[in-house]
């Protein structure tokens, strides 16, 4: 599993660049697969995103998909917000990107996953957390559940 997390970083409006030699290099098995195709998409419609750095999600899954070669592997897309996401747009229109993105690559190796902080939160406390994680989770829900 490969993880890209962001704290607020994806805040600021973010532009796909691709080297050319990603469309020149990349001959393998990951040419047939979706990041490849919305990499060429985004290298013509490079404003396509504003919050999702869609370019950085697919260099990440290129590499992974190099490195693990056909074994089974996600790319996990952490994300923080706040403990009121609905009442500012730029978390309404972060998690559209995030669907809009995770389409054209599902089914993709490697597997696109994304969750906010707060939902993996809720899904640790779900499942009983471990003793020495239960303390550690008051302290990141204390520092990081805030309302804005």
């Amino acid at each position: 599993m490969g993880i890209e997390s962001k704290l607020t970083e994806y805040l600021a409006t973010h532009r796909a660049v691709f080297s050319p030699a990603y469309a020149e290099q990349i001959r393998d098995e990951r040419r047939e697969q979706g990041y490849f195709r919305e990499m060429l998409r985004l290298m013509d419609a490079p404003d396509s995103y504003v919050w999702l750095d869609a370019a950085q999600m697919i260099k990440h899954a290129f590499g992974l998909a190099r490195t693990f070669g056909g074994r089974p592997v996600t790319l996990l897309y952490l994300f923080w917000e706040p403990a009121n996401p609905e009442a500012h747009r730029v978390f309404t229109e972060h998690r559209q990107e995030i669907a809009d993105f995770a389409g054209p690559v599902a089914g993709s190796t490697p597997a696109f996953e994304a969750m906010s902080y707060p939902d993996l939160w809720a899904r640790w406390q779900e499942t009983g957390p471990a003793p020495w994680l239960a303390p550690h989770l008051d302290e990141l829900r204390a520092r990081y559940e805030v309302t804005l």
